[in-house]
């Protein structure tokens, strides 16, 4: 953990400026060294952050923070413990400004862009900083780790965005190691829960808006309004790039920030045009404000030609030229998880993170037109999670497919077979197999694969885990495709 020095003062005024300070119990001199959100990880010196959540209320470990160390707590409510507290009325968002000022304020040393949207936040994420690196060293924060100039370390505990402390360290890490500029991936969740409340972006990127995440969200207006906060959070003289495809972002309220657009379909700030797809990549002509270069893209699939745009007009942004852009776009690398090639013989197999009707819609549209043969498509949904998308998820993949496997993904703590029941109702008496065991899944597909076909596993995407239960199983599909393959003698 950095550690810093402030006082109790500082923090009370900081909270008092952001209008969320009710009430102040203690001395204004003490000294605050740290900040935790963890009552097992507080320290001496530290200062503790309490808020109810869903399933936990920290006021209910302040003690246990106390005796580790912490010399004082913010709080939404006065609790019955002898150690100093600030009151106030909003502990999520409190906590965000707090951890920035108290462990150092990393966003404002580096040019900081936040990424949000339903899909392609982590590709849209590692291209702009792909495209940055060209300046000086640059950093990527997200759902698959934190990458630097050292390369990725985990730390997101599988978080799209962590919490507001790790954030905050994160950032102040990255910024003392001289990174010039930091692209965060911003979801859903971490905008509503004011996760990133404390960070000051010099870009906001909003890639698309679908259905997800509805059991957390009332409805798609909320999603929206979650995904809208991060307008917020963009510092005045920043920018927005925005999806001219999408009219979902039309609503959005810039509040007199600057906007770039980018689109394939639309007319755009940044445009592609003349899209030729094929079975590396994609080759289009980029179109900035009338001037024109030909790139070739080494990523498959129309959607990462808008990640790529996404991240071209972050560049523009961020004072890379033209002609640099396009070059770099050529050397794009492949993303964990992500459309990933794990075996061309005898037939391809890719693994995909796509886990929503949309994502699954352009992943499969995307490996049609690429499949000589027919393709097989192995997935599920996720337990404890936005049940309404799972009959939409079958319904588009019974569209696409010609041979559905339905199985487990992270079943959490619901019955896999209630799953699979939801998403047969999705296919309306369509053609499928359903195979519990993921493993045993994949084997099926595989033995059923012929030359010429296509199968994608999808759902699980960079994940090296199955949660069952309150289990993380190890569950790595690379090496499983592997084992699977060996086992048919084809390997």
């Amino acid at each position: 953990m950095i550690e810093t020095a402030s006082t109790l003062g500082t923090v009370s005024e900081i909270l008092r400026a952001a209008g969320l300070l009710r009430e102040f119990h203690g001395p204004e001199d003490l000294a605050v060294i740290g900040v935790c959100q963890d009552s097992r990880k507080a320290r001496p010196g530290d200062l503790f952050l309490a808020w109810r959540g869903d399933s936990v209320d920290a006021h209910d470990f302040i003690s246990t923070a106390a005796i580790s160390g912490a010399v004082a707590a913010v709080v939404e409510h006065k609790v019955d413990v002898e150690v100093p507290q600030l009151v106030v009325t909003d502990g999520r968002r409190a906590a965000a400004l707090v951890a920035r000022d108290v462990i150092g304020s990393g966003s404002r040393c580096m040019f900081t862009v936040g990424v949000t949207g339903t899909n392609g936040k982590t590709t849209t994420a590692l291209l702009a900083r792909h495209l940055m690196e060209q300046k000086g060293p640059a950093a990527a924060i997200g759902t698959l780790g934190v990458f630097d100039d050292q390369g990725v370390r985990p730390g997101t505990e599988g978080l799209t965005t962590p919490g507001p402390v790790q954030v905050a360290v994160f950032l102040q890490q990255l910024a003392d190691g001289a990174m010039e500029a930091v692209v965060l991936e911003a979801s859903s969740h971490a905008l509503d829960q004011h996760r990133i409340d404390g960070v000051v972006f010099d870009v906001g990127v909003f890639t698309n808006l679908s259905h997800d995440h509805l059991d957390y969200h009332r409805d798609i207006a909320e999603y929206f309004g979650a995904k809208a906060h991060l307008v917020e959070l963009i510092a005045s003289r920043g920018t927005l790039v925005v999806n001219g495809d999408d009219p979902a972002w039309s609503k959005l309220d810039a509040s007199g920030r600057s906007v770039r657009t980018f689109a394939v379909d639309n007319e755009a700030d940044v445009r592609a045009e003349s899209v030729r797809m094929g079975p590396n990549g994609s080759d289009f002509t980029l179109v900035v404000d009338g001037e024109r270069r030909e790139v070739h893209l080494p990523l498959l699939a129309h959607f990462n030609i808008e990640n790529a745009l996404a991240a071209a007009t972050v560049g523009i942004a961020y004072g890379l030229s033209f002609d640099e852009i396009a070059l770099r776009l050529s050397t794009a690398p492949p993303v964990a998880g992500r459309l990933e090639v794990v075996a061309t013989e005898p037939f391809k197999v890719f693994i995909d993170f796509a886990h929503t009707p949309a994502a699954l819609n352009s992943v499969l549209e995307a490996l049609r037109p690429l499949t000589k043969g027919r393709l097989i498509v192995v997935f599920g949904a996720g337990g404890d999670r936005d049940r309404i998308k799972r009959g939409p998820m079958a319904a588009t993949v019974a569209r696409i497919a010609d041979v559905v496997v339905l199985t487990s993904d992270n079943p959490r703590t619901e019955d896999p077979d209630q799953i699979l029941d939801d998403l047969v109702k999705g296919l309306n008496g369509g053609v499928h197999e359903r195979v519990v065991d993921r493993r045993d899944a994949i084997r099926f597909a595989f033995a059923t694969a012929q030359a010429g076909d296509t199968v994608v596993l999808a759902g699980k995407g960079h994940e090296t885990y199955q949660v069952v239960g309150d289990e993380r199983r190890p569950f790595d599909e690379r090496a499983i495709v592997q084992d699977c393959l060996e086992e048919l003698g084809v390997a």
